[in-house]
């Protein structure tokens, strides 16, 4: 059963930037996410599948870069099953991440992704970002 309602589901993608990704309230990724949640994203070698993979995700992004936030502008689909969402991630690169060496650069990154729901909860996920940018910034 999916939530056919497109203003619930921007708000529940909402809530999983606001509160787990800018805040860091990891805790609430079991109400957001489906347990077998899947996130694909170019920059990994495989999918993130699972809540815990997805939060571990998450609290590793937050090391490197502790002042991480990002600014969304979300678009929901009128079929009720989808969500996208634009996005400019800034912080501090700070920490290692994902074999990056901290830089202490600012970092400004785009991006974007298509959200599913599945039962009031975001099922699958497809990220896409400026990784081109994103590495130039990490000093590769």
């Amino acid at each position: 059963i999916y939530s056919m309602i497109p203003e619930l589901n921007e708000v529940l993608v909402r809530r999983c930037v606001e509160d787990v990704w800018n805040k860091g309230r990891i805790n609430l990724a079991d109400e957001l996410l489906t347990p077998d949640h899947v996130r694909h994203d170019p920059i990994l070698e495989q999918d993130v599948v699972g809540i815990t993979s997805v939060t571990e995700q998450i609290k590793s992004l937050r090391i490197a870069i502790s002042d991480l936030h990002f600014d969304v502008r979300i678009y929901p689909a009128a079929d009720g099953l989808h969500v996208t969402r634009q996005w400019i991630m800034s912080g501090t690169h700070e920490g290692e991440w994902m074999g990056f060496a901290p830089t202490g650069s600012k970092i400004i990154n785009t991006g974007m992704a298509l959200s599913r729901i599945r039962n009031g909860k975001i099922d699958e996920e497809w990220i896409q970002r400026d990784e081109v940018g994103l590495r130039q910034q990490m000093g590769r």
